[in-house]
């Protein structure tokens, strides 16, 4: 298992520099909470030249494709750790500054992982999607997201203008793209095999322009910036939709966001939807409860065929982040070395005989007790974080048709109310309570 649970690899994250559009206001009881956390995900560019241009230069230089070399970024929580990021997951990124006729051929092998999805992302953010499941492997290879087999098998995609509607493995160009202002491709993976996400062997890339076509070598490195499409809005406001200003939620009350204004700063995943709560860091003596009924899911990191007759979802989890500039999922170092990421997937994530979780937010000095507990699934309080808020989000990831109780079915952002009628059972119900009463008497003395 990977990162979710506490992986041996240690971070790597360079520094950052981000602006916000609105500045959280100070942390003085619940309404200087609530200013707080009305905060807007910030846009982010580094603060290293390897990264971007220095403050005050140019873009970094790039060809008339706009690559100059294969999958220049890789994004997750054990390397940027930015727009809180579950820890199970990886992006690789393609800046993309495209000249009229240029076609991208993405070609590789299938990958032996839980998840995959391809996805191109104009300057504004509105991107396309070709997950894994509808991607057409070539001739006498298989899919095996389409059947059962194992993984390997060869796939190629073309990103081209103007592609003709229902056409198999292709995605539009990106219109509109700069150096200032690119377009992206993101090869995105979900529970790789291997347990880290710097392993997964990543697709060659081919430009062609006119007759002249130009195989990418693969980056030195993976560590260039990304200039996130602007967003608006705030991560707790506009109800319905609409944008309007409103106060954001009360804490413990899980809540749908608007999807423009949160989900990696404009490079939103299509396949995933969530619910999202506020949570202020309690007393020492205390921890948080939260536990609904999960979706069902195939466990393993394995591909399997899909859709999947049982199975609600391809991917579920619980992430806790700080609720602070960048948004990070907690990461806290342990004594042995590894890192506790403050995700947990649906596999690392106990279940009682009913199918439904209980999530005990914790200190990690707190995490044997609480461990201890039958049917409990400890996620860690940040070790350098003593107080603050935080952020609490439910993911899930390929939600089935036939599952109509996913953050996805939700109308409404930002109101609590419209998302538990929604969810039913698989709202999640959060309280505060003494670790000497979950300890002697269980969770559900903490919920009554």
């Amino acid at each position: 298992m990977m990162a979710s649970i506490g992986s041996a690899r240690k971070a790597t994250a360079a520094p950052w520099s981000c602006r916000s559009r609105r500045r959280p206001g100070a942390v003085a009881g619940l309404v200087g909470v609530a200013v707080a956390l009305a905060m807007t995900v910030p846009a982010c560019t580094s603060a290293q030249p390897s990264r971007s241009a220095a403050a005050g230069g140019s873009p970094p230089v790039v060809s008339p494709s706009g690559m100059s070399c294969a999958w220049p970024t890789e994004l997750s929580a054990q390397t940027d750790n930015t727009a809180f990021p579950d820890a199970a997951e990886v992006e690789f990124g393609q800046l993309i500054v495209a000249s009229a006729g240029t076609r991208i051929v993405m070609s590789g092998r299938f990958p032996d992982a839980r998840y995959a999805s391809v996805e191109v992302y104009t300057p504004g953010g509105v991107g396309a999607s070709l997950p894994d499941y509808r991607i057409t492997p070539w001739p006498g290879s298989v899919n095996p997201w389409q059947q059962q087999a194992a993984p390997g098998g060869r796939f190629m995609v073309t990103i081209g203008p103007d592609p003709a509607p229902g056409q198999a493995n292709t995605l539009p160009m990106p219109a509109g793209t700069t150096s200032q202002h690119p377009g992206y491709l993101v090869y995105r993976i979900y529970l790789p095999a291997g347990g880290d996400p710097s392993d997964v062997p990543l697709p060659l890339l081919t430009v062609e322009q006119g007759d002249a076509a130009r195989a990418l070598p693969a980056c030195r490195s993976r560590n260039a910036a990304v200039h996130f499409p602007a967003v608006s809005g705030s991560v707790g406001s506009g109800a319905g939709g609409s944008g309007a200003a409103a106060p954001p939620p009360s804490q413990l009350e899980f809540f749908k966001p608007q999807q423009s204004t949160f989900n990696n700063a404009g490079l939103a995943n299509v396949d995933t939807s969530y619910v999202l709560a506020y949570l202020v860091r309690p007393p020492a003596a205390d921890v948080v409860v939260v536990t609904a009924k999960a979706p069902t899911f195939a466990p393993g990191s394995r591909p399997s065929p899909w859709p999947a007759r049982g199975e609600d979802v391809r991917y579920w989890s619980m992430c806790i982040g700080a609720l602070i500039h960048l948004v990070p999922v907690v990461a806290n170092t342990l004594p042995g070395g590894g890192t506790d990421y403050g995700c947990r997937a649906d596999e690392a994530t106990r279940l009682n005989a009913a199918g439904d979780y209980t999530y005990v937010i914790g200190s990690e000095s707190q995490r044997a007790a609480i461990s201890r507990v039958p049917g409990v699934t400890f996620l860690p309080f940040s070790t350098t974080r003593p107080a603050g808020p935080y952020l609490l989000a439910l993911r899930n990831v390929l939600v089935s048709t036939s599952f109509t109780h996913s953050p996805q079915a939700i109308t409404q952002s930002s109101d609590p109310a419209a998302a538990a009628a929604v969810m039913g059972s698989y709202y999640p119900r959060v309280a505060v309570c003494p670790l000497a009463t979950l300890t002697a008497e269980g969770p559900q003395a903490c919920l009554r």
